[in-house]
């Protein structure tokens, strides 16, 4: 019988195989493999930091008590490529216009939801990082990453130049309904829990 674990890292291994094979299928520059690679696996390594956190539980019993501390370097992982994809954009288009978010017409600001959501990626993970120094708000904030991870699927979808094949397309797909359910199941679970303390008070 396979253990979970072992069902994990094989299904890691595929998911990187595949988006690594798909990168290879194009011949670039250097600097294009760069921004490409490190923007579809700041999606990939984003997307697990999101399900680590919400399934954080099962994820240490499986993986034992160092989890948590993988679930940030998960994190951190997707915000330096998400760092360094706009960056190797801006090095190879010799603009900084890249950095600038277009909110009009909304075509444009989907296509280019990349922008907007970088920044909002931005403001969650500080918001993380000083949730000391925040009030109990931190947290609102921080579900930021939320919005920002779907508004970074529509511009992949809608521009990028790896989602081509059936293969890619259904992953990115699988990967935004998961983060827009784990969402969902967390607003639900805020709200009874809310609703269970107005109950009691």
């Amino acid at each position: 019988m396979i253990k979970k674990r072992d069902a994990i890292l094989f299904s890691l291994i595929v998911v990187s195989a595949i988006m690594i094979f798909t990168l290879l299928q194009k011949t670039d520059t250097f600097l294009q493999l760069i921004y490409r690679a490190s923007g579809l696996f700041a999606y990939f390594f984003i997307f697990l930091a999101i399900l680590s956190s919400e399934y954080m539980r099962q994820m240490k019993n499986v993986f034992g008590k160092g989890f948590i501390a993988v679930h940030h370097i998960l994190a951190r992982i997707g915000i330096l490529l998400m760092l360094v994809h706009p960056v190797a954009f801006a090095i190879e288009r010799r603009s900084i216009s890249v950095f600038v978010p277009v909110f009009h017409p909304f075509t444009d600001f989907l296509e280019l939801a990349g922008r907007p959501a970088f920044y909002l990626i931005l403001i969650a993970v500080f918001a993380a990082l000083y949730r000391k120094r925040i009030s109990g708000g931190w947290k609102k904030i921080h579900y930021l990453i939320y919005p920002a991870f779907l508004l970074t699927f529509a511009h992949a979808w809608l521009i990028g130049t790896d989602l081509n094949s059936g293969s890619m397309q259904f992953l990115w797909i699988v990967m935004a309904l998961t983060v827009a359910g784990i969402f969902l199941h967390k607003r639900v679970a805020l709200y009874r829990k809310s609703k269970h303390k107005k109950h009691i008070e």
